[in-house]
């Protein structure tokens, strides 16, 4: 079937530049070109974003972080428990693992409480609070979470437990009065750590707790966990984040955490060094399985096992959830794309709801389909109180939470970010929702997104690329959010053959004057592999 209103994806070439910027600097011209075209333009800019500067001390940037240190030390000392409220997401699963190893090194109490995706809904609630309380726990942290528990602070306040509420997601609403918050807007704009995921600020607090009781055995695995968790939540690899990131990734296949050794060894990464696309693609999604179809603790009982044959077990156990949560996700996959193919035209917004979907691989689905039709897509799943639950994602440029702030009045609870957000929507708001969505899509679609643009970084001759090329590019990474995987063009290329592999993927033998290489286009002409 053709779709005519497909948004198509164009070519843009980038204006030149002179044949040798910098010339001072001894790199290849398609390296500088990237830099250049990045705006990291001068000599003292290129040499700060290849070798980064020792970090800022973060009490001076966060206001209320040594409050929360100096609550942490007043628990050690009354041997309060502390507990640490996190997600069930990686990010927030590897944020509640820092912590609590961190802390319990230190000989503090702790306790994790980790939401079900499914029977609680994400973040921390008034259950979760009144079950922490009966457990006599005086202090709570929240970690990749927090900023939208309203009613839970204010129960926590009236029951007389500590908040130190960490979180990076966008303040919708006043927050009722914490003991300490640690959040992006606290800080410094042009702070290097104003791009810190959840984990990112869970590094900052157990590292900054762990200083104050000079206890560097407190952080043995705290850098590995922060590079799993920023990854994973593809947080924007600037400031701080590439700064930790380039040291974390040079050890982490050495890593002492037995949770992490045994995932590394399922995906056959522990003897070479790992890079950003192996956590992306192998590590992340084994532990995003379990919070999506599986019960959350698992992923925390391994990031945390201190036995190794134990920690296998577990890493297993992870592996087949995400085998399931594959077949899971072809499944809804291919059935949204019946459903889009049996109308006559695509929707600006794709708006797809079954009853029988499961909540937690819809978002998956729903990227899926952003990546293919070049919109923004929302996926609904009923839940067990008769309402619906909703995954969005967006391509580059429409900004879902702006959109959903607009009609916040619509929903039962929502939140996110630009191109990833959620809600929950009673069944009789589903119809007036889904038009206005679609209205707000044909207006973006109508100006800046109508067409999905490609736009190269450097132009690249297959003669020039040689091992010394590889090492200036390597100097690059870690690649993600911020710090997109550079793309190269070419021209007058001849196609000498090309076959299709299992998969849908396109296997091509290119050829350009004497040089000849192999490419990979992955996903093409399939929307199930």
């Amino acid at each position: 079937m053709t779709f005519k209103d497909i948004t198509y994806t164009s070519w843009t070439l980038p204006d030149p530049l002179d044949s040798n910027p910098i010339p001072a600097l001894k790199l290849p011209p398609s390296i500088k070109a990237i830099l250049v075209r990045r705006g990291i333009e001068s000599e003292t800019d290129i040499d700060e974003f290849l070798n980064p500067k020792a970090l800022p001390n973060p009490k001076e940037h966060y206001p209320d972080l040594t409050v929360a240190v100096e609550r942490i030390k007043l628990a050690h000392k009354h041997n309060q428990i502390v507990a640490i409220c996190g997600d069930y997401d990686a990010d927030g699963m590897t944020s509640t693992a820092l912590l609590i190893k961190t802390l319990t090194t230190l000989n503090i109490t702790t306790i994790a409480a980790i939401p079900n995706r499914i029977e609680d809904g994400y973040g921390l609630n008034t259950n979760i609070v009144r079950n922490l309380k009966s457990k006599n726990v005086n202090v709570i942290i929240t970690v990749d979470n927090g900023v939208s528990a309203i009613e839970a602070i204010e129960l926590a306040n009236e029951l007389n437990i500590d908040v130190i509420l960490t979180d990076h997601h966008e303040i919708k609403q006043k927050i009722p009065s914490v003991l300490s918050l640690l959040h992006p807007s606290t800080i410094p704009q042009n702070s290097p750590y104003q791009y810190l995921a959840g984990v990112g600020l869970a590094y900052v607090l157990g590292s900054s707790i762990a200083n104050e009781f000079k206890s560097k055995q407190a952080l043995n695995d705290s850098l590995d966990l922060f590079c799993i968790g920023t990854i994973a939540d593809m947080a924007p690899l600037k400031g701080a984040n590439r700064a930790l990131l380039i040291k974390a990734l040079l050890n982490i296949h050495n890593t002492r955490c037995e949770g992490l050794r045994a995932l590394f060894d399922i995906s056959n990464l522990r003897k070479r060094l790992i890079r950003t696309d192996d956590i992306s693609f192998q590590i992340a999604p084994k532990i995003n399985a379990v919070g999506r179809i599986g019960n959350p603790d698992l992923i925390l009982d391994l990031l945390t096992e201190q036995d190794q044959e134990r920690a296998i077990i577990k890493a297993n156990e992870c592996n087949q959830l995400n085998i399931k949560r594959r077949k899971l996700t072809s499944d809804i996959e291919s059935e949204a794309l019946q459903i889009i193919e049996s109308d006559k035209e695509i929707k600006p917004f794709i708006f797809l709801a079954q009853s029988h979907w499961h909540p937690g691989i819809i978002g998956i689905v729903a990227s899926r389909l952003v990546e293919k039709f070049q919109r923004p897509a929302a996926l609904l799943a009923c839940t067990k109180d008769g309402s619906f639950r909703a995954s969005l994602r967006a391509p580059n440029g429409f900004n879902l939470i702006k959109r959903l702030t607009l009609y916040s009045n619509s929903f039962i609870t929502f939140g996110g970010h630009a191109a990833a957000a959620g809600f929950s929507i009673k069944p009789t708001e589903v119809a007036s929702i889904n038009e206005k969505l679609n209205l707000e899509a044909k207006n973006w679609l109508e100006n800046e997104g109508k067409y999905s643009c490609l736009k190269p970084d450097a132009y690249l001759s297959f003669s020039e690329i040689n091992w010394e090329l590889w090492n200036h590019y390597q100097k690059l990474e870690p690649f993600g959010i911020g710090n997109p995987r550079p793309i190269f063009w070419s021209r007058k290329c001849e196609i000498i053959s090309m076959k299709i592999l299992k998969g849908g993927h396109l296997k091509l033998i290119l050829s350009q004057d004497s040089s000849v290489f192999e490419a990979i286009m992955w996903r093409h002409g399939t929307s199930n592999s």
